[in-house]
This record gives structure tokens, C-alpha cells and sequence, in this order.
């Protein structure tokens, strides 16, 4: 695959099973950052989502954690490579068995959302894909004691389980606090919710809808252009 260049940092892509995609640049670029001190990046793959956080907040300690080993050789030589590899952390450990000692302003995540769908006969591809070693409820869960009391969990998935997780969350103490719906084209309906979850109760709950295309292939709408212009080169 070699390497897919931004603006201002390049992501190498060789070794991780999931390449770069419109989801991940769209969480990181729509996440809302401005504040945050320190930020999580859970499933990190290429670190993609950890370097956009870092260009956005010039303030703001990264840290990016990654199960895969094929996956941290990519993040690895990604983040050294930035113009960020001085805030920008890199730890090879899964959710389950990360333990920090810090809480964060913000915790964003790109996770895998096949549940019950056909496996390829790729190991590494099944991992970054299927909720078998990251699953949604691990992320709430883990929240619920390691997001500050006023910080936000943004996650990307499918609408079914967009709403399936927002439901849940409630249950770890976790409330919608704004929510894009994502339509690839004008005239399908949308197929992401990109999210924002919060400790504290929201008497009004922003939400919108992006459209990524107009209708032909990489003709990408003004609203698009405007969240992702600071990143895509062909923007």
C-alpha cells in the first residue's frame, strides 16, 4: 500500500491489516480536542487518529495504544516520523489489560464493529475487524473510570450499532452529548454515527448530518472539504 501522505505528516501503511479510510480521519478531524490535556486513542492501527489529535491541539499529550504487533511496527515509524513524536505516545497492550494512572479529557476510538459476519483468513484482519478482542461495551467501561468528570468518548461505528452503544452507555454512566449522521452520498441513507458520549446529562443533544460525496467518486461535498481540509492534501 506504501505510504498515504497528509498535509502534514505521512501514515505507512504496510504492515497493519486495516488501511487508512474515511472513518478514521473523519473521527479525527470531527472529535473535539480544543481543551483536552491528555488524549487516548484506543486501537490506534496506523496512529492515524492519535496524529490528527496531535496536529489539532499543540498542547495536548497523546497516547495511543495498539494489541497488534504488525500494527505497531506501522504506528511506531508513523509517530517518530511526525512532527509530534515528542507528545505523542505509543503503548503495545490491549484495552483490557491497559492501566493508567492518569484520566483523560478525551478518548476516541475507531473499534472494530463486525459481529457476527463471515471471518477472512486473515488473523490480523479479523482482529482490527470483529468485536472478538474489542468490543464497544470494553471502551464504555473502561471510560467510566478513566474519562475526566467534563471529558468526552467519541467513537465512529455503523448506525445499528451507534445506537445499540449509545443505549448501553447509559448504563456505564454515560450520556450522548452531540452526534453526526454520516451519508456517503446525498441519496443513501446514512451508514456511520460519529459520536460524542459525557459523565453528565444533556439537556440538549447536538446533532447534524454530513454528506461525504456529492454522487461521483471523490467529488466530496463543502461540508466535508471544510471538517477534513486541514489534513487531506487533494482537499
Amino acid at each position: 500500500m506504501g505510504v498515504f501522505r497528509f498535509k502534514q505528516f505521512n501514515i505507512r501503511q504496510d504492515n497493519t491489516a486495516m488501511k487508512i479510510g474515511t472513518d478514521g480521519t473523519l473521527l479525527g478531524a470531527w472529535v473535539d480536542v480544543e481543551q483536552a490535556k491528555n488524549i487516548l486513542d484506543i486501537g490506534t492501527g496506523t496512529g492515524v487518529i492519535g496524529l490528527m489529535t496531535a496536529q489539532r491541539n499543540s498542547d495536548a499529550k497523546i497516547t495511543a495504544i495498539e494489541i497488534n504487533e504488525d500494527a505497531m511496527v506501522d504506528a511506531s515509524f508513523n509517530i517518530v516520523e511526525s512532527p509530534w513524536s515528542d507528545r505523542v505516545s505509543l503503548i503495545h497492550t490491549s484495552l483490557q489489560d491497559y492501566k493508567p494512572k492518569i484520566k483523560f479529557e478525551v478518548i476516541v476510538s475507531n473499534p472494530p464493529f463486525f459481529e457476527k459476519s463471515l471471518k477472512s483468513n486473515s488473523d490480523n484482519r479479523n482482529n482490527a475487524r470483529h468485536t472478538d478482542s474489542l468490543h464497544y461495551t470494553d471502551i464504555l467501561k473502561f471510560a467510566q473510570s478513566h474519562l475526566q468528570t467534563d471529558g468526552v468518548l467519541a467513537l465512529i461505528l455503523p448506525v445499528e450499532n451507534a445506537e445499540k452503544c449509545i443505549e448501553i452507555a447509559n448504563d456505564f454512566g454515560l450520556h450522548l452529548k452531540r452526534k453526526c449522521w454520516v451519508k456517503p452520498v446525498p441519496h443513501k441513507p446514512a451508514h456511520r454515527i460519529v459520536f460524542e458520549l459525557t459523565n453528565t446529562k444533556q439537556e440538549n443533544v447536538a446533532e447534524n448530518e454530513l454528506i461525504v460525496e456529492t454522487g461521483k467518486r471523490h467529488d466530496y461535498t463543502a461540508d466535508y472539504i471544510a471538517l477534513t481540509n486541514a489534513f487531506y492534501i487533494i482537499m
